[in-house]
């Protein structure tokens, strides 16, 4: 009993022991540890990226897309029928031509022989009227000689009558010449007659004589259609000929097509079409011809996105298509481009050609004192958040144009002003905040080109 109460000391002892020792040791790290630093309250204001602006000349671009066609086009369509006895090697799909270089040649032969045909009927016709003319003088000759005579046996006749009416001849002898001059005056009117009728058959054969002329040239028109030659330097876009196929006249075989110059249809929202108009001084009418709205448009660019690279092509608006279109209600403008084969090197740069899909870039009207911000700094209801004097002031601004990276502003802010880029989820006016102002990536871009 008397040992079990010793245990019971003992344990009792050891504990306060442990205690005594972890006392001591927690007040010397207590004395001797380091001090504890002082954490002051952060500063009122949520912390927001400013930049600020700066009026600059803003050159409004405006962006669509097309498809390259080329700009000059012609259909090959024989214009006489028959067989091909001769074809360019050059005269297939995907083939260079040259102006002048023969495409095809379609047996002659038959319009050789129409040729012909006409120039002896020309010939025939142009005998007749010198016949004719030969008859019409003999005629005239004839009337002039029977008329003369007619004169003479009209005198006989007077002067027989006389003596009939003196007894001096008989009433037979006077009915004799008055026989001889009926029979003359029929000769003098059959005489006029033949001369008249020379005219008319002269105008017939003459008429005649037209058109076998007319048709002369139609089958020398013919026998040059047998061969159709390149109108200029081109390409063939598609071709349907070989030596022995039958061709008929008016059947398309082919299509070639001008490389010198190309040209891109871009649709563009009426909206973005009134920057793309430039204001011409004293232009106070619509334009009346092409050369007059040539006047109104300026340079574009075409681009073509591959590869992982852009290739650009310089060129220029040189027509609008008349109303909108019935679809989109877009305004399509056509771009052309000279030398598209120009920039061409192999493996690096590719040639512009047709069927190409690109995006083409219409430099606009210039705006000469226009604010550019960044697009997510515009708010709806088109507000910008402003930073005065630590605190948000919301403002009203008037856009006039804005895409998905920038925003054009003209009025409603100051230049100098400080504008918020941070998003501030239920902004309030005249919360306060604190600035920091924004890194050069995040500048409004430079004027001109858009990114």
């Amino acid at each position: 009993m008397g040992f079990q109460l010793d245990r019971k000391a003992m344990f009792a002892l050891a504990g306060a022991a442990v205690l005594a020792v972890a006392l001591v040791v927690s007040f010397i790290l207590v004395r001797t540890g380091p001090s504890p630093s002082v954490v002051r309250p952060a500063a009122e204001g949520r912390l927001v990226r400013v930049l600020p602006l700066k009026k600059q000349e803003k050159t409004l671009w405006v962006s669509g897309y097309g498809t390259v066609r080329p700009k000059v086009e012609v259909q090959v369509v024989p214009e006489v029928s028959g067989k091909v006895i001769q074809r360019s090697p050059g005269f297939r799909s995907g083939g260079f031509i040259q102006k002048g270089d023969l495409l095809f040649e379609i047996d002659p032969r038959d319009y050789a022989l129409a040729e012909a045909q006409r120039k002896a009927q020309l010939a025939q016709l142009e005998a007749d009227i010198q016949r004719l003319l030969q008859e019409e003088q003999n005629n005239r000759a004839d009337l002039e000689i029977s008329e003369r005579h007619l004169r003479v046996v009209q005198a006989e006749l007077d002067r027989n009558r006389r003596l009939r009416d003196q007894k001096v001849i008989s009433e037979n002898q006077y009915e004799a010449t008055l026989q001889s001059f009926l029979r003359q005056e029929r000769t003098a009117l059959a005489a006029r007659n033949a001369l008249a009728l020379i005219p008319p058959q002269l105008a017939q054969k003459r008429a005649a004589l037209q058109v076998a002329q007319a048709q002369l040239e139609e089958a020398r028109l013919n026998l040059e259609r047998t061969k159709y030659s390149a109108p200029f330097d081109g390409r063939v876009r598609q071709a349907k000929a070989e030596v022995g196929d039958y061709l008929r006249a008016g059947q398309p075989i082919g299509a070639v097509h001008d490389m010198r110059v190309v040209e891109v249809p871009v649709s563009v929202p009426v909206e973005d079409a009134r920057w793309v108009v430039r204001r011409v001084e004293g232009a106070s009418r619509f334009p009346a011809s092409q050369e007059e709205a040539q006047r109104f448009f300026s340079s574009a660019e075409v681009l073509w996105h591959r590869f992982g690279q852009t290739f650009r092509w310089e060129g220029r608006v040189t027509l609008v298509e008349a109303g909108l279109d019935e679809a989109t209600r877009a305004i399509t403008f056509i771009v052309e481009v000279d030398a598209p084969l120009g920039k061409w090197v192999p493996g690096e740069y590719p040639p512009l050609i047709a069927g190409m899909f690109v995006q083409v870039r219409i430099r606009g009207i210039a705006v000469p004192e226009a604010f550019v911000i960044p697009r997510t700094a515009l708010h709806a209801g088109d507000q910008v958040h402003i930073f005065r004097g630590g605190a948000l002031d919301v403002r009203k601004v008037q856009v006039l144009r804005k895409d998905e990276s920038e925003a054009v502003v003209q009025n409603g802010v100051d230049e100098g002003e400080q504008l918020i880029l941070s998003a501030i989820p239920d902004a309030v006016p005249g919360m306060k905040l604190r600035a920091a102002e924004a890194e050069p990536g995040n500048r409004t871009p430079p004027a001109g080109r858009a990114p």
